[in-house]
């Protein structure tokens, strides 16, 4: 009986060394810590330092910063953002022209060589001025920017329902009406090309989630990540405020960064340089033939050579306002002026300003010696004194006493 219970005691207690054997064994190893000699090696994913942020989850939120580079892009509709070298005023010439009289007209103006980043011509460039339907270049870059991003599904084919608001605006239109429908592309290209006042407000609206003012502010936080600090939107067309305070404000400067940032995106050139289409299809109630407002364009009123792109843009407090793209044999100019008393005389200026700056974008340092040498001439002619003519005293007919009878 003893034995027994001896031989019992033994194998609980072998039984239970050998619960504990198995037991330890079953444990999984320790997770393995990451030395900080590794975590140096983990790559880190690159943000680009002048993406968007858009929402990832509602038109009117922003709570995920997407990069609307080729990094986060759908790769279907991924594009490659050109990069342009930073501005250089070094070389710029101040104020005035003196080979081109018409410079007086603007109230400030910049002529910028994109391919060098070397500034040619600056007048008050960095001053924030009225910029009327210049406006719309950055809401078709907003709302083209959230196509290549994919956010919410937006593609160029998203059909948006004309509203009740956005048949209300007034100025230049194409007339929306609140039983219509029209597709993104459709809508982006009436803002290029028409300068469409309803258009621009209805992308706005749609993109906005309903509320305008959220897209707006999206459009002043693009503004700064492109470096546009004197650029203040108050609204996604142009058109004037209340007060010249709520008037749309940017510089020349930053409407040339903008400007460069849309020239990566060949679809906002297409529609910029297209010189008319037909909004509505022919037949169609409503049908219009649109035509573009850049006269500089080819077939156009004043067409300069190389042109291309980009807005005008025009409301009394602004003046007549132009930001223009042109490429002639690979070089690429932007200029941009703001402030002209006629369309005609901004137009004309800018066709000479592209010719001048072209013949001097090679050495602008010399070139600037020759304006200065030319500034000096103009003002020795107008310090020499003028010349008195003397007006001849009129000679009197002598009377010979005839009277001309006077015809019935």
């Amino acid at each position: 009986m003893k034995l027994r219970h001896i031989l019992l005691i033994i194998a609980v207690i072998i039984a239970a060394h050998g619960a504990v054997l198995y037991f330890c064994l079953r444990q999984p190893a320790a997770p393995s810590v990451q030395t900080p000699a590794k975590l140096e090696k983990t790559a880190l994913p690159s943000v680009a330092a002048d993406s968007s942020a858009l929402s990832a989850s509602g038109r009117n939120q922003e709570n995920a910063a997407v990069s609307t580079d080729t990094a986060s892009v759908p790769q279907k509709t991924a594009e490659t953002i050109q990069r342009f070298p930073a501005f250089n005023y070094r070389y710029a010439w101040q104020g005035n022209i003196p080979e081109l009289p018409g410079s007086a007209g603007a109230k400030a103006g910049i002529l910028v060589d994109a391919n060098t980043g070397n500034v040619l011509w600056d007048k008050q460039a960095r001053n924030p001025y009225q910029i009327a339907s210049m406006t719309k270049i950055m809401t078709a870059l907003l709302a083209y920017e959230d196509v290549l991003a994919g956010r919410d599904g937006i593609t160029l084919s998203t059909q948006i329902p004309v509203t009740r608001a956005a048949q209300k605006i007034g100025g230049s239109q194409v007339w929306l009406d609140v039983r219509e429908t029209f597709t993104l592309e459709e809508l982006l290209k009436a803002v290029s090309i028409k300068s469409a006042n309803d258009a621009a407000y209805l992308v706005a609206e749609f993109l906005g989630g309903g509320d305008v003012a959220g897209f707006v502010d999206r459009m002043n936080r693009r503004a700064r990540e492109l470096g546009m600090n004197h650029t203040r939107f108050f609204n996604p067309h142009g058109l004037p405020g209340s007060s010249s305070r709520e008037d749309n404000v940017s510089s020349p400067a930053d409407m040339a960064l903008l400007a460069e940032r849309s020239l990566s995106h060949a679809k906002l050139l297409e529609w910029a340089s297209t010189v008319s289409a037909d909004f509505r299809e022919p037949g169609q109630r409503g049908h219009l033939k649109i035509v573009n407002h850049n006269n500089l364009l080819p077939g156009r009123k004043y067409p300069a050579t190389g042109v291309d792109g980009l807005k005008t843009g025009f409301i009394n407090r602004s003046g007549y306002c132009v930001t223009t793209t042109c490429l002639r044999g690979g070089k690429r100019m932007i200029a941009v002026v703001v402030g002209f008393d006629m369309a005609k005389n901004r137009d004309l200026f800018v066709r000479k300003l592209l010719d001048w700056g072209y013949s001097r974008a090679s050495d602008p340092a010399a070139a600037n010696q020759r304006s200065h040498q030319r500034a000096a001439e103009l003002r020795a002619k107008a310090a020499q004194p003028k010349k008195q003519v003397q007006k001849k005293a009129p000679v009197r007919k002598k009377n010979t006493g005839t009277a001309k009878k006077k015809s019935r």
